[in-house]
Parts: structure tokens; sequence; C-alpha cells
């Protein structure tokens, strides 16, 4: 049976309704000091009637805008609802408008405890099922939980919860002691969408874990779109500002058509930090500014780590595709422990093969630029390997104001050297190190010669045999013959065997007499013999008509051999 009211009350209130302005109508009017002005209470219903509701307080207002139950309280609760069960204190419904509406000048419009279901739940066919409004810097909507999340929001077409914040306040605002202070769930849409003005769309604050998480089945899991600023910004005191994880698409993903798509800022760890399995762990585009753009004070700018795959990955097909900058450090550190460190292609990519290819003509921008005001342009070194390893048409090309190259150690050349000039050798000056340098020029042959000479003395017959290293006759042939007499002329001085069995004989000398002997010999070895010295070659048509050395001809330097030739496209992709 309904329980009844108290049979009397502790007096009456200075409340009227009657002095209110304007003045309220009402159908039932409770008035207390200190207790509940109005107390309905409701019991199962014991009849099959659908009209008949289990309610405590049923308020039935049939005009365009009215209230069904409205309450006032100058400090307290204006209405207040206990559900027993799973079932909710207060429950709202409407076709188009807010379920339940609260206005609270200082404190909350619509407060919600329950012990395990949501404190405040709206549901709503076409509007919001909650909303809040506050005219301060509080919050309109605040939600509470032990365990689970403060507020949840559930919509199969629109926005799970949705706030709006005026000023520098946030939207929705979400704070826990251990998990997330804001969990947007979708399946379809996104979980969590804020929009903002002036401040963030979404703002996330965490001492210890993330300050906003965001995980998607399919879509990314966190999306921020912004005008002027950011689309989403994190900001972390010992943690990750902003933190990605997906596995197949990418982690955070930052678009934006003026400023950076993902703008991350830290004092002491990395600005933007993304994890991957498959797929890059940082994904940045942008259409007129930098993909990714890493700032920091004291440490890396942008960092990307990767087990198997490509640690950071830059296209561009106009401009640059990375750009770093740095006033004290290294502008641009990547490592690899087993793989290429760094891999620049350069060209018109081929669909059908998937690799680069060139098209009609080629492409003759550098894969890789190094520029640098006083230090070096590139600048390469390993422990054990090759420094800088280049191979091509031409494996290196170099040219400098005053040397083309500077080598401070052995140089080795497994193949032809060529020369366009003359070949020199400079060193200190011996009578004046300090002050001057000598140079010599290397003596020039049309054949692969090699000389050799000595000095020898003759026998009491005036003879004698000059010995050669036990490898001369493997090395050389076409041998011709110097004898130069020592201290006095020796008319008959003649070679009395040629060289054979790596040794030969001269005589007709005077007894104990000294012999300048001079050899040379043409190369006859494998490598010699597989490449032979053509003393005359005609030049290729594409160097017809230019010069090793066009201004020691009158002629301009545009038209050496070896300068850069403006490509003439006639490809008919170029405009693709």
């Amino acid at each position: 049976m309904p329980i009844k009211p108290p049979a009397s009350q502790s007096g009456a209130s200075t409340f009227d309704p009657g002095q209110e302005f304007p003045a309220l109508t009402y159908g039932v009017w409770g008035d207390s000091d200190v207790g509940a002005g109005v107390i309905g209470s409701s019991d199962t219903p014991t009849t099959d009637t659908a009209h008949v509701r289990p309610a405590g307080v049923v308020g039935v207002n049939k005009a365009a805008l009215g209230v069904g139950v409205e309450g006032f309280c100058a400090q307290g609760t204006g209405v207040l609802g206990i559900g027993g069960a799973d079932q909710p204190g207060v429950s709202g419904r409407a076709s188009a408008g807010p379920g339940v509406t609260g206005v609270s000048a200082q404190g909350a419009g619509v407060t919600g405890e329950a012990d395990s279901g949501p404190g405040v739940l709206g549901r709503s066919a076409h509007g919001v099922g909650v909303t809040g409004r506050a005219a301060g810097t509080s919050a309109g909507v605040t939600g509470e939980s032990d365990a689970g999340p403060g507020m949840s929001g559930t919509s199969t077409q629109g926005v799970g919860v949705s706030g709006q914040g005026g000023g520098t306040s946030a939207g929705v605002t979400g704070q826990a002691d251990s998990g997330p202070g804001v969990i947007g769930t979708s399946a379809h849409g996104v979980g969590v969408a804020g929009a903002g003005t002036a401040g963030p769309g979404v703002s996330g604050t965490s001492t210890s874990s993330p300050g906003v998480t965001g995980s998607s089945a399919s879509g990314p899991g966190v999306v921020g779109a912004s005008a002027p600023g950011p689309g989403v910004a994190g900001s972390s005191a010992t943690g990750i500002g902003v933190s990605g994880i997906s596995t197949p698409g990418p982690g955070v993903s930052g678009s934006s058509t003026g400023g950076p798509g993902v703008s991350g800022s830290s004092l002491g760890g990395p600005g933007v930090s993304g994890t991957s399995t498959a797929a890059p762990g940082v994904l940045g585009e942008s259409t007129p500014g930098p993909g990714v753009s890493g700032r920091s004070a004291t440490g890396i700018g942008v960092s990307g780590t990767s087990e198997s795959g490509t640690a950071v990955s830059a296209t561009s097909t106009s401009g640059e595709a990375l750009s770093a900058t740095t006033d004290t450090s290294t502008a641009v550190a990547i490592y690899s422990h087993e793989g290429v460190a760094v891999a620049a292609f350069c060209g018109h990519p081929e669909p059908e093969t998937g690799g680069v290819g060139f098209g009609d003509a080629p492409n003759r921008g550098p894969a890789v630029r190094g520029h640098s005001w006083f230090g070096a342009g590139v600048q390469g070194l390993s422990e054990f390997g090759a420094g800088v390893n280049a191979w091509g048409s031409t494996g290196l090309t170099v040219s400098g104001i005053t040397l083309g190259a500077d080598i401070s150690n052995n140089l080795r050349v497994n193949g032809v050297i060529v020369s366009a000039g003359s070949a020199r050798f400079v060193i200190d000056h011996p009578l004046d190190p300090a002050g001057n340098t000598l140079t010599h020029a290397f003596v020039a042959s049309p054949e692969q010669k090699n000389v050799y000479d000595g000095v020898v003395t003759l026998n009491d017959t005036g003879a004698a045999t000059v010995a050669l290293p036990d490898w001369f006759d493997a090395l050389n042939q076409h041998f011709r013959y110097q004898l130069t007499p020592i201290g006095a002329p020796a008319p008959g001085l003649y070679v009395d065997a040629e060289i054979s069995g790596n040794c030969f004989s001269v005589a007709g000398g005077p007894p104990g007499g000294k012999v300048s002997w001079l050899v040379t010999g043409v190369r006859l070895d494998k490598w010699a013999r597989a490449n032979p010295v053509t003393p005359v070659t005609a030049k290729p048509a594409d160097q017809r008509g230019r010069f090793l050395h066009p201004t020691a001809f009158d002629q301009p330097a545009e038209r050496g051999i070896g300068a850069p030739a403006v490509p003439v496209r006639t490809n008919r992709r170029e405009g693709v």
C-alpha cells in the first residue's frame, strides 16, 4: 500500500509562488523549512492498465512549452529522485528537446548518483540526451564514478557526448584517478569529437598516463579539426602529450589546411611519439606545409624507431620531403642496426612495377642533397665499412672552387685513372717547407710502360751481368736499353745479351769501370692486356662539339664536357 505523507509539517516558509515574477502556476504546492516540499510514493501497480505508471511524482503539462515537474531551491536540490536496483533516480524522455533540464546559479543543474548504473541517463530520439550549461568556469555537466566512466554517452547516428565551452573553457572535461578522463567509443563514427573556437577542441591532462586516449576498430582513435590552431593538442608533465595506438591504420592522424596536422611540444621527452606494428608510427600529410614538424628545446625534434620496417618515411611530389633545422646540434640523426640508415629516391614512380622509373627524359634532381655554409655538405662515417659508397654511371662526381677532392690517406683505384689535364704531385719544398711547395708532373706515355735503372761495376774483362727481380719477365715485354759509362768514355760499351731469365749482360767497357743502365718494358699482365691504351678515341655523339677544357680553346664554360645540360622534357606523363 502507498506510504502516506506526514500528518503535519514544521511550519510555512517565506516562499510564496504568487510573489514570483512572473507569477507561478502550479498543480501541487508543498512548503517546508527543513524537509521536502512534496513527497510522492508509489508501489508496484496491481492492475494491467497501460496508463498507470509506478512513479512517485508525475507532472503533466500539455502546454506547448510547459514543464511537467519543476523544482526550485535556494541552496539544496530542486528535484531529488532516488531509484532502486538499476533504475535511474530521475528519468526524462523527450521527442525533440532535452529529456531532463536543470538550471542552477552556483551548483550543478542536474545531479545524479547511482551505485551501479549511470548517475544521469538521458535519451532522446532526435536531440541531445543530456544538456548542461554553466555561466562561469564550472562544467555544464559533471559526472563522477568510482569504477566506471564519469559520463557515458551512446548514439547510433550522432555524437555520444557533446560539450560546448565558452571563452577558454573546455567543452567536455574528464578527470579520473586511474583510468582515462574521457572515453569515446563508436562503431562507425568518431569516438570523441571536440570543436573549440578559441581553445582546443578536446583537452586532456594527466599526471602519469596519456591525457587523451582514443581507440577505434576501423577509423582513427582520436580526430581533431581546427581552423586556426592545432587539431589535437596534448600536454604532459612527465609522459607523452598525445598517444595513439592502432593495429591497421595510423595511431594519430592529423589534417590541417594551414597549420601543422599534428603538433607536439615537450620539455624533456618526444613532442610526438608514434608506435605501430605494421604501418608508420607517425604519419603526416600536409598540402602547403611540412607533413610532420618536430621542435624540441633539449631533446630530439622527431624520433623514429622501427624493428623491421622504415623508421622515418618522407615523400614529396614537388618540394623537400624532409626538412630539419638546428642551431647547435645535429639536425637529423638516423641509426640502423642491420639495414640502410637512409634511403632516398628521386624520379617518376612506375605504377606497373611499383619501383622508380624515369620515363622518356631522366629526372636530374639529386636523391640526397647536403648544403652547409661552413661545414661539410654531406659527411659519411663508418667504423668498419666505407664512409661513403657511391655507384652509378659515374660513381662519384665532385667539383670545387679550390680542389675537386681532398683525400687525406691512401687512394686505391680498381680501374683506369683518367686525367683530363696533367697528373702532378705536390709536396712541401725540401729547402723551405714552411713557405713553399714543390710540384712535379708525372711522365706520360701512349703505352703502359715500366722504368727500371741502376749502376753496375764491370769485371776484369769489362763485362757484367745485371740481375732483375724474379717477376720481371712475367710483367714486361718489348724492352728498351740505355747504357752510360761513369768516369771515362767507353765507346765500345754494348748490350751483350738481352733480357732472359730476369737478367741481361753488358760488355766492351774498361775493366773495373762503372756503368749506369736504364731499361723500360711494356706491361703484359692480364689486366693490362684486357685494358689496353687507345691513344686516339673519337668523342661520342653527346660530347661532340664539347671540350674537356673549353676555356683553353676560347670556348664558353657551358660547352665543357660534364657541364649540366638543360633537359628537354618529352614525357607524355609530365603533367601527371
